[in-house]
């Protein structure tokens, strides 16, 4: 009987000690350039500089997520980016959260992958009049992505030094346009610091335990987007365009999921086109089913607990308004806010160029088949 107490008390301090979370803070300083990714953005081809400040968390346990992702790291932070040609690109304010994974790691050395994702506010958007040669961004507020490397030198008194080549996008999602969006190549050095670190009691549960791996799901979206009309001048905006959706998933594993979905599309602004000799838009569609487009895809979604990265390769199966569109891609996030219901973020394009954010919510249905 002491030999099984002394083994639970063994096992609860084990558990007790590694159920950690620590908390650091980090400021990190980059340069880049700009890339011009599209004809006519040759003029937007600057150097820039930007700063960072970060807080992050990591949790210690023997949650699976925990232990397959090697304790990634969570966090908030806020960037500036100064671009040299100000008069006309103006300077960026982004406000984020980010995810860095642990990739390999020694004990002095490691490399790591960060995804930040956020909002930004630039400075300088295009006008007519008085700001034509900006046609990367119309609108101030914009979508924020960075994407980076990192290797990481561990220093004493557990501060970190990350030199991280990386990529970052401004875009608003073809919500006004013109929207070539801005892309920045770019190399930071950063030092960050773990300032405590705290027992953690919470249980961390998987909901998808228990749940089927079989999965029946339902989509509806619903935003407002813009076409361009004559060379980068856009309409203004405030076409609706709409996804419904329903698809198949299965999951084979807790980090993935692969499946298929049919999908139709409503854009608005496909009922009209711009009118050069009149100079302005002129209706050439009356009806609902004269612009909508049905299509099939195939996905994966990778899973790390209640969030999903998805990613979607689509054919349209029936398109008679734009039949030179063959193919779409569909990449962004989901939410599941329960086991049933989830909030979907994902930008539908066709190779690089953005059609519109599809901002809305689903239905999942996991009862049926074998119990996972």
């Amino acid at each position: 009987m002491k030999r099984l107490v002394v083994v639970l008390l063994l096992l609860l301090l084990c558990c007790y000690m590694s159920a950690q979370r620590t908390h650091g803070l980090e400021a990190k300083f980059y340069g880049g350039r700009i890339v011009p990714h599209r004809l006519g953005m040759d003029a937007l081809a600057q150097p820039s500089m930007a700063g960072e400040i970060n807080y992050y968390f990591s949790t210690h346990t023997d949650n699976f997520y925990d232990v397959k992702y090697r304790f990634p790291k969570h966090g908030f932070g806020i960037n500036y980016n100064y671009i040299w040609n100000h008069d006309v690109l103006g300077s960026a304010c982004a406000a984020y959260s980010f995810m860095d994974f642990s990739l390999y790691e020694k004990n002095w050395f490691g490399l790591g992958l960060r995804v930040n994702a956020g909002l930004a506010y630039l400075t300088r958007k295009y006008d007519r009049e008085t700001n034509p040669l900006n046609i990367a961004v119309s609108t101030n507020l914009c979508f924020y992505f960075n994407l980076g490397f990192n290797l990481v030198f561990k220093l004493p008194s557990d501060f970190a030094l990350r030199l991280s080549p990386g990529f970052l996008h401004y875009s608003n999602g073809a919500v006004k346009k013109p929207n070539l969006g801005l892309n920045d190549v770019f190399v930071s050095l950063s030092l960050s610091k773990d300032i405590c670190t705290k027992e953690f009691t919470r249980e961390r549960k998987n909901y998808q335990d228990g749940l089927s791996p079989h999965e029946a799901w339902i989509m509806g979206t619903c935003v407002s987007s813009d076409e361009y009309s004559v060379g980068y001048e856009g309409r203004g905006g405030g076409f609706i365009s709409s996804t419904m959706a329903a698809g198949y998933n299965y999951q084979y594993g807790k980090i993935g999921k692969v499946g298929a979905s049919l999908d139709m599309f409503y854009e608005e602004n496909l009922m009209y086109y711009y009118n050069e000799s009149e100079g302005g838009l002129v209706r050439q569609y009356d009806k609902f089913g004269d612009v909508v487009r049905l299509g099939l895809s195939v996905g994966h979604q990778l899973v790390y607990r209640r969030f999903e990265l998805v990613t979607c390769f689509g054919m349209y199966v029936f398109n008679t308004v734009k039949k030179g569109d063959l193919i779409y891609t569909r990449i962004g996030g989901r939410y599941y806010c329960t086991n049933f219901m989830f909030v979907n973020l994902t930008l539908k394009a066709i190779g690089f160029k953005a059609q519109f954010i599809e901002c809305g919510i689903g239905f999942s249905c996991r009862r049926w088949g074998k119990k996972g």
